[in-house]
């Protein structure tokens, strides 16, 4: 059940701007987005700290914008600092750490292409998706935001990937980003959750056979077998 709460808890327990001062006095960072990229497709966790203390939350995503601002502020009290984990599907993840001000620039979120891995996976038994209709959601979880955000009683940085529908064999096929070539981050791995697909109400977590397992998932790595085996852990 830890585990569980662990890869989710930020989508579940956040919500965008709650208790910011977005008067005209609070300071403004401004993200600009690359072209090419999709704003709605952005996803992009923060953490602020000043003498307010700390304050964290993510960015709602958006339709046809340029740039996101965040006001760098709480309860009128200015933010010193920020930083923030930004994931552009196609890109290496971005992690930003601002020095707040007046007059802080412009910060650019860059994409350095990061490559694709497809994993051919495989739900044991089969049963589960021939009595009902289901769904896997595809998700990394940043193992290491907690050391980057220097916030420990933090939920964990989870970052969706995307959503597959199995066959009626139990298989199914996702593209993973290729992390495990992006060798500035810490320890993450991919969780895979078990949805009802028309309720959207959870079934269970799938655990990764042991060659390519990880506590909380499956373990990133350069390249998979053929074919990955999935047993499901009802909830």
């Amino acid at each position: 059940m830890y585990r569980f709460a662990l890869g989710i808890a930020l989508l579940a327990g956040m919500v965008p701007g709650f208790g910011q001062n977005q008067d005209s006095q609070s300071p403004v960072i401004s993200l600009v987005l690359p072209p090419g990229i999709a704003s709605e497709t952005l996803q992009i966790e923060y953490f602020m700290s000043g003498p307010f203390g700390g304050y964290g939350s993510f960015i709602k995503a958006g339709k046809d914008l340029t740039a996101y601002k965040i006001h760098a502020s709480v309860d009128g009290r200015p933010a010193t600092n920020v930083k923030l984990i930004a994931y552009l599907p196609g890109c290496r993840i971005v992690t930003l750490d601002i020095a707040v001000s007046r007059t802080t620039p412009e910060q650019p979120l860059e994409c350095q292409p990061l490559g694709t891995l497809p994993l051919h996976g495989q739900l044991v038994p089969a049963s589960m998706t021939q009595n009902q209709t289901v769904e896997i959601e595809v998700s990394y979880l940043a193992l290491w935001s907690h050391q980057f955000f220097g916030v420990w009683d933090w939920p964990v940085t989870t970052i969706h990937i995307g959503t597959v529908i199995p066959d009626q064999n139990g298989q199914f096929q996702v593209e993973l980003p290729d992390l495990k070539r992006q060798t500035d981050l810490g320890e993450g791995a991919f969780q895979f959750i078990v949805r009802q697909r028309k309720t959207g109400d959870i079934i269970g977590l799938l655990d990764a056979d042991p060659t390519s397992a990880h506590a909380y998932g499956l373990e990133v790595r350069p390249s998979y077998d053929p074919v990955v085996r999935f047993t499901a852990a009802p909830m």
